[in-house]
């Protein structure tokens, strides 16, 4: 019996050292993360920077050769079209005039009255098409309660006639740059003409063939009156629209040649955002689509601003090279936004203000989604290691939409399964792997 006792002892010694052999040259399993495979809301979006601009904006020049008077306006200042004096100026004796020289500035007269006939036509244009989508979007209005057409389209007409309404209003400060340039070309033709001779108010020596009345907006008034260096006249420049001033180029009191810009003004209540986008991404881009404007901070610690809503209204044709932060050249294409939504919110924005843009190029609901950071190519398909009771599995599968951090599954995967994300080369099809804890 003790031969028999002492062979089990050893036999049993044996089996127990060769076991903790087994597990001593045994692969350890591999530590991975795991993300699970569900179904949800994908949207596909391209992101960038943008910056705000105010869409009505001019540059108030000088129109003479003069000295300026210190500017008192700073920038802020509301001004009304025809009433602000926002720049004055004491002429300086005009010179000499050839014929030359005199018919250049009746040229340029003619030139800023044919702008003016111009943009009068495309106001009535612009009229024309915003009467057009208004009956439009009614008949349309029409049709959906009858639930003969879709609500997408209804959107799209509600959008076209926003459109139209901001192409008239865009008309009608057309004119009133085309008047005020009008008057600013005739002001200069009158100083050079009459010089220090007269009381005359610039713009009133001369009508246009064919003109019935007068410019309403009167952006020059030169006024008779005795200043203490003797000077017999001053020239007045007034707004050319009601808007805001954004910038003051020159405030203090100096000798400027003409067109020396002086400050900028605009309408604060009409802006756009432009943003240069890759021109890879920008081939996906087509007017109309949403786009959700963010990064304007947050209204307590805990609560952040909702995005903003805005329209993708023209994307530019022509590219450009820009140089990146790293040193790369880039092709980049403007696209240019138009504000969708409450106009207050809006409000709080001024020109050159930082946005962050995500316009959305597509969004699916009860889409099956995959990580980006699970998928790898083997060959010309797409795969991902499946974990199968603690061993990977390789499986190709087909996708479709992508975003930046998903992307939609067609086949290959089903709802619950768990995919290893950011695979090593350590992982292997058939290989041991534990999720991290």
């Amino acid at each position: 019996m003790r031969p028999r006792r002492q062979l089990w002892i050893f036999g049993g010694v044996g089996i127990g050292l060769l076991a903790l052999l087994v597990v001593a040259f045994r692969p350890s399993p591999v530590l991975v993360d795991v993300a699970l495979i569900e179904r949800g809301t994908l949207q596909v979006s391209v992101d960038d920077d943008g910056q705000t601009r105010v869409r009505e904006r001019y540059t108030i020049s000088a129109p003479i050769q003069g000295s300026l008077l210190r500017v008192a306006l700073n920038p802020g200042d509301d001004v009304r079209a025809g009433l602000t004096v926002v720049a004055e100026f004491s002429p300086r004796d005009p010179d000499l005039l050839d014929k030359r020289t005199l018919a250049e500035t009746e040229a340029r007269v003619a030139r800023a009255e044919a702008a003016l006939g111009e943009a009068a036509a495309r106001k009535k244009q612009a009229r024309a098409e915003l009467q057009f989508a208004n009956e439009e979007l009614e008949r349309t209005r029409v049709l959906f309660e009858k639930s003969y057409q879709s609500k997408d389209v209804l959107e799209q007409r509600q959008r076209d006639a926003q459109r139209a309404r901001e192409g008239l209003r865009a008309a009608d400060f057309s004119i009133q740059v085309a008047r005020f340039e009008v008057e600013m070309a005739r002001a200069s033709l009158d100083e050079q003409r009459n010089g220090n001779s007269g009381g005359t108010e610039a713009g009133e020596a001369s009508e246009a063939p064919g003109r019935s009345e007068p410019p309403p907006v009167r952006p020059f008034s030169a006024e008779a009156e005795q200043d203490m260096r003797g000077n017999s006249r001053r020239v007045r420049l007034r707004s050319p629209i009601d808007g805001t001033v954004l910038r003051v180029f020159e405030q203090s009191a100096r000798a400027l040649p003409a067109g020396t810009p002086i400050l900028e003004v605009g309408n604060t209540r009409a802006l756009e955002i432009v943003a240069d986008y890759l021109s890879q991404d920008a081939v996906a881009v087509r007017p109309g689509m949403a786009v959700e404007v963010r990064g304007f901070g947050a209204t307590s610690r805990d609560a952040q601003l909702a995005p903003l809503e805005g329209e993708v209204r023209r994307v530019e044709p022509a590219g450009f090279t820009k140089v990146s932060a790293l040193g790369v050249e880039e092709q980049r294409v403007n696209i240019v936004i138009d504000p969708v939504g409450d106009p207050e919110r809006w409000a709080m924005l001024g020109d050159g203000y930082r946005a962050e843009l995500r316009i959305l190029l597509w969004k699916g609901a009860d889409v099956l989604k995959v990580p980006i950071g699970a998928l790898f190519r083997t060959g010309d398909a797409w795969s991902v290691f499946v974990v199968e009771d603690g061993v990977a599995r390789l499986r190709s599968l087909e996708i479709d939409h992508r975003s930046g951090l998903e992307a939609e599954v067609v086949s290959g995967l089903s709802e619950g399964d768990r995919v290893i994300l950011y695979p090593n080369e350590l992982i292997r099809d058939g290989a041991r792997v534990q999720q991290h804890a």
